[in-house]
């Protein structure tokens, strides 16, 4: 995934748990602030990293994580999105 598919999809990720955050293509990887002003940063994990996909930092912290899923879960949790009732994606047909 290069980084800007990367930024899209952490983009399109805040933008349904409705947190007010705009990620931006770093020299290095995917830079954004959270709500509470942390800065994060998602790297791509180097190839003897395996099965470390990406690193998702923050200051004091550097967390692995090994799969898409992962990093969502993490991003989620470091901006304060996971807090509360968990949001479910519902696909039906519309009403007629």
């Amino acid at each position: 995934m290069t980084p800007p598919e990367l930024r899209d999809l952490l983009a399109d990720a805040l933008a349904l748990w409705g947190v007010e955050a705009r990620p931006r293509v770093a020299e290095d990887g995917v830079a954004l602030a959270a709500p509470d002003g942390t800065a994060l940063r998602v790297l791509a994990a180097a190839p003897g990293d395996l099965p470390v996909r990406w690193w998702l930092e923050r200051p004091g912290q550097r967390r692995p994580c090994t799969s898409v899923l992962g990093l969502l879960r993490a991003l989620r949790n470091a901006v304060g999105a996971g807090e509360g009732e968990a949001r479910r994606l519902r696909v039906a047909r519309p009403d007629p």
